[in-house]
């Protein structure tokens, strides 16, 4: 398996679960997963659906972000103008 990160070897390896109760870490479970022997990136469908989840939310902020720039953008001095002399 290749890294998408910096496409290095990616190696099976068991991932636990450290959860904490009271003040004391303890191992609740562990899984399989992959993680890259050149950068350390760790890649198992916990992982994957968290990030899809981030990019999702980061896309819909961007697009509306991107909207507000785009309106703002499109408001030229000689509108504005218009625009304040029409509301009064």
């Amino acid at each position: 398996m290749e890294c998408p990160h910096c496409h290095g070897v990616m190696v099976k390896e068991r991932l636990y679960d450290v959860l904490e109760n009271d003040g004391q870490p303890f191992v609740s479970g562990w899984r399989w997963g992959y993680r890259c022997v050149a950068c350390g990136r760790i890649s198992d469908w916990v992982v994957e659906q968290n990030w899809r989840i981030a990019r999702r939310a980061v896309t819909a902020d961007e697009r509306t972000r991107n909207a507000e720039a785009g309106a703002a953008r499109a408001m030229t001095p000689a509108l504005a103008l218009q625009k304040v002399i029409l509301l009064n």
